[in-house]
């Protein structure tokens, strides 16, 4: 084993033991909740009300006095906020130095909304959007007497994610974030003019010069950077990555060169430099946390194996986590824990950060924050926040002088390692100067060899490609092209230096390297660079080229290029024509024609696919899966006609490749011409050739379901494709087609002889298929039509099967006769509805003497004994097996809410009706449907658990008439309890503010 890898295996058992001894834990009472915290540690009321009242984040001054933001609890719009700030910078002092904080004095009034805080050189930074801040007092009076603007952000968004910072990072900058997805303009200190939408972290030097980008991502809302030991940014962010289920916010590593997720179409516009068509991904997941605060621990105060974890503030999740970070390649991956967690759904950490002692200041907002946040579920801005001190039981106490020193410290840039070669490089990198260049490219040239093996040399490669980009350093350009076995992610940083350095010519020799990988990055560094003047031609080769990575680099170097149109259409209709294109060579053209869908030429390609003789069925065929795909709003001419020939029977018989048009090697290329006719807008020809084709007896039943399912929602149905699909719900045939049939009735409109025709079907339509034929009906109707329905439902097998309060609400929009009839046949279904109906009565009677409290009623639903929040969502938190109830309060009454908690079996929410499904095996399983594909169903059993079953192992599926909600909830809690979560349900009716 070497040394590394000698390290990495120490590192890993320290990690666990260390993880190991703080699953003991310790609980504390204080503020009046529940504090639990690793054995060893204490948690102590820094500062309480008397001092804050809803503070958001704070910084220490080089004299140990703490600079405090303070919100007034508004959840005004920002825009209102900014004409009338509220906000405040508190200044709290700790004067006989017991580790609480004793006075307190207003620094600053009249802030606008405050999302960051600093103190650096005298003056205190505030984030506060648009703007950041800077705010000095100038007299010694405690008081800010000197407002500058310090740098203007430009853009004011609805949700408070605009502007966080700023942060001081050891190269002596200011660094901070800008999130949301509003477009601005900022000139850069190199001279480039940055201009788009992305999010980003910005930094500039103390007197605002030399203004800087390093990073770029589309998420929503990036918060707190912090750096390693190295140097290296790192920071917290929402809704970074979707990438796979339960992923939402994390941590990311700022690497140069490197672009974040998630997928937006921020990113997407031309003006974010990228380095392929892959998106970075944080190394920290929290799924909806809402981390906010971030820091960097330097002490040993909390003994050697806390010394550089960052500690990490989570909102939603009302804890502080902790996180040891270790290399992984070119950047980090991380143990993490849990470290401080409170009980209380009130506690909503926003900042963390170390004081001079080596104790852990925890900042606490309090319930006021609601902008945006539906998991706050309620605004409680008499909810005030506090500041909590985290420290080791016999952490030793500092002397006056040591404090004094730490202080002092605490308030200069972040410490670095002493040395280590990635730190003197990154120092190097710093200082920007051309002398070192060299340098940086023998780093290059001696330890990319060793990048896949050799952690610290994957961060030495990376760090010098970043030093050659950003001093643009053209001799560096062949040592940057020459094959080199690195990962994907150093791969991208010297793509990125390529980019930045713009030297086409040299560049350009790489597209005829004999490696793959110089391909790739030559490929995207001509594309992204100012004035690489990239030709069609040199791409479309690497179409065909065997490594993945480069082919899908070419795409979507294509894909971007509408202007490449005549040319590419041309290259692609020479090559669709080659006598010798054998089918792997097509498939590959096939895979590529998403490409084609932008330019006039292209387009008109697709169309000459599938109408001009010459090309085969597979082209076709991909031609209109294309066009299906492209969902574009304006749909080609050229397009529609090649919708119609390829629905026309004609084309599909005089093609004998294809076969003849109700064959089975025919019906592939007039599926993908329904598939295409779903997504363009054809107008009335194509729904007359989809009409035609529902009424085709010489077509096979699954084609003209097809057809007639992709005409346009609210469509007539001819007499013959009425009478068709009628059939196909006869009890006889397959389950799925008379799904699909049902499907066909619920998007088109039937006139009243139609529907009067339908009530037949009702008596034998399965228990499936029956719930969903009934919507049909819902349109209304006379009373004659309502009088047909309930007689054919009173026929009904199926019908008895169902709960009446799924039937009920078809009847609606009729007159009160018909009403009248099916609330007495829906009567005898349910033989104890009557009862129920008496005892909720009773019931709403009974809780007026109780009256209810919103936030009690929030504590019970979030309680384990009314386990709500297991099954039903409120904002971004909670289950997936009940229907979201974030806005429930806005469109149920208070009996209806009641009834769904005593008897949640007598009405179900559209799409969360229960399921049984039957398996050949003999087993029943019930639940909520989740997924329902032509392969395999999803079945939700219960919190947290999903079945997942394929199709053919599957004998029936029907209605259950018993909620996946048990029933008794009302006996398990108390009147009060039940009034309290009733009112609570009653106040969800969350929104955009």
């Amino acid at each position: 084993m070497n040394i590394v890898g000698q390290r990495r295996w120490l590192f890993s058992v320290l990690a666990a033991l260390l993880i190991a001894q703080s699953a003991s834990a310790a609980d504390f009472m204080v503020n009046g909740q529940r504090f639990t915290v690793p054995e060893g540690f204490v948690v102590e009321l820094a500062a309480g009300t008397n001092l804050v009242q809803r503070p958001v984040s704070a910084g220490f001054a080089a004299d140990g006095r703490l600079y405090v933001t303070d919100s007034s609890g508004s959840n005004d719009k920002p825009d209102q906020q900014l004409k009338n700030p509220t906000h405040r910078i508190l200044c709290l002092e700790d004067t006989n130095g017991d580790g609480k904080f004793d006075t307190v004095k207003v620094f600053a009034d009249k802030v606008m909304f405050p999302q960051g805080c600093l103190w650096y050189e005298g003056s205190v930074y505030v984030a506060a959007p648009p703007s950041i801040w800077k705010f000095t007092d100038t007299d010694g009076d405690g008081v800010a007497d000197k407002r500058e603007e310090w740098f203007k952000g430009g853009t004011l968004t609805g949700c408070a994610n605009d502007i966080h910072g700023p942060y001081l990072g050891p190269d002596g900058y200011l660094y901070w974030t800008k999130g949301a997805f509003s477009e601005q303009t900022h000139t850069l200190g190199n001279g480039r003019v940055l201009k788009d939408r992305a999010a980003h972290i910005y930094r500039a030097r103390p007197d605002g010069s030399d203004l800087d980008v390093i990073m770029t991502g589309g998420m929503d809302n990036p918060v707190e950077v912090a750096f390693t030991q190295e140097g290296e940014a790192i920071f917290t962010s929402t809704f970074i990555d979707f990438s796979q289920p339960g992923y939402r916010d994390g941590i990311g590593h700022a690497i140069y060169g490197g672009v974040f997720g998630k997928a937006n179409d921020a990113l997407e516009d031309g003006r974010v430099k990228r380095t392929g068509p892959d998106l970075m991904h944080p190394f920290v997941q929290f799924g909806a946390g809402a981390p906010s605060g971030l820091c960097r621990y330097d002490s040993t105060a909390f003994g050697a194996g806390y010394r550089d974890n960052f500690f990490a503030s989570l909102f939603n999740l009302h804890k502080i986590t902790r996180h040891i970070l270790r290399p992984s390649g070119a950047t980090y991956a991380s143990t993490d824990s849990d470290f401080l967690v409170s009980d209380s759904q009130d506690f909503h950490p926003t900042d963390v950060l170390q004081d001079a002692d080596g104790s852990l200041l925890v900042v606490d907002t309090g319930g006021w924050y609601k902008l945006c946040c539906p998991s706050s579920q309620l605004s409680k801005p008499d909810v005030l926040g506090a500041i909590y001190r985290v420290k080791r039981k016999d952490a030793p106490r500092l002397a006056a002088s040591e404090l004094k020193t730490a202080q002092v410290r605490l308030s200069q840039p972040p410490s670095m390692a002493d040395y280590t070669l990635p730190v003197t490089l990154k120092r190097a990198v710093w200082k920007n100067d051309p002398a070192n260049a060299k340098w940086f490219r023998e780093m290059v040239g001696l330890h990319a060899s060793k990048a896949l093996t050799n952690a610290e040399s994957a961060q030495i490669v990376r760090i010098a490609a970043e030093g050659l980009g950003r001093l643009r350093d053209r001799d560096s350009v062949g040592v940057l092209l020459q094959p080199l076995p690195v990962d994907t992610l150093i791969a991208d940083s010297m793509c990125r230096t390529l980019i930045d350095i713009g030297a086409p010519v040299e560049t350009r020799s790489g597209l005829k390297s004999n490696s793959d990988a110089t391909k790739r990055a030559a490929l995207i560094a001509l594309d992204q660079m100012d004035g690489g003047d990239l030709k069609a031609m040199e791409v479309v080769p690497f179409l065909s080229a065997t490594d993945e990575r480069l082919r899908l680099a070419a795409g979507w170097v294509l894909s971007r290029h509408s202007e490449w149109g005549e040319e590419l259409a041309g290259w692609f209709r020479k090559e669709l024509g080659a006598p010798n294109s054998d089918s792997a060579r097509l498939e590959q053209l096939h895979n590529q024609f998403s490409i084609l869908t932008h330019g006039e030429s292209d387009q008109q390609l697709l169309g000459d696919a599938v109408m001009k003789p010459g090309f085969k069925a597979e082209t076709k065929i991909a031609a209109l899966n294309a066009m299906a795909d492209a969902r574009l709003k304006q749909t080609p001419a050229s397009w529609k006609a090649a919708v119609l020939e390829a629905l026309s029977p004609s084309s599909v018989a005089k093609d004998a490749s294809v076969g003849r048009a109700g064959s089975e090697t025919g019906a592939p290329l007039r599926m993908a011409a329904i598939r295409a006719a779903r997504t363009v807008n054809g107008g009335d020809e194509v729904s007359a050739a989809l009409q035609k084709i529902g009424e085709d007896t010489q077509v096979s039943a699954g084609l003209r379901l097809e057809a007639l399912s992709a005409l346009p929602v609210g469509s007539t149905l001819s007499a013959p494709g009425f009478d068709f699909v009628c059939a196909q719900l006869a009890p006889t045939n397959a389950p799925m087609a008379r799904s699909s049939a049902v499907g066909v009735l619920g998007r088109v409109r039937l006139n009243a002889s139609q529907l009067g025709v339908l009530t037949e079907n009702l008596k034998t339509a399965g228990p499936l298929e029956l719930t969903r034929l009934l919507s049909v009906f819902a349109v209304g109707g006379d009373d004659a039509l309502g009088q047909k329905i309930v007689a054919s439902l009173k026929g009904s097998k199926s019908a008895r099967s169902l709960n009446p309060g799924q039937i009920r609400p078809q009847f609606a929009k009729y007159p009160e006769a018909t009403r009248k009839n099916a609330g007495e046949f829906l009567a005898t279904l349910n033989a104890d509805a009557g009862k129920q109906a008496a005892r909720l009565d009773s019931l709403l009677a009974e809780l007026k003497s109780f009256p209810g409290d919103i936030r009690r009623g929030q504590a019970v639903f979030n309680s384990t004994k009314a386990a709500c929040v297991a099954c039903h969502k409120l904002g971004y938190l909670g289950g997936n097996v009940g229907p979201d109830l974030t806005s429930l309060g806005a469109a149920r009454t208070e009996r209806d809410l009641l009834e769904s908690i005593v008897y949640p079996s007598a009405s179900f929410v559209r799409s969360f009706e229960p399921m049984i499904v039957a398996t050949k095996s003999g087993e029943e399983l019930s639940g909520v449907l989740k997924k329902d594909a032509p392969d395999e169903i999803v079945l939700a059993t219960g919190p947290g658990s999903e079945v997942r079953l394929a199709r053919n192992d599957i004998i029936e599926m029907r209605p259950g008439t018993v909620s996946v909600m048990p029933q008794g909830l009302d006996e398990q809690l108390t009147r009060q309890e039940l009034s309290d979560l009733v009112t609570f349900l009653k106040n969800t009716k969350w929104g955009p503010q």
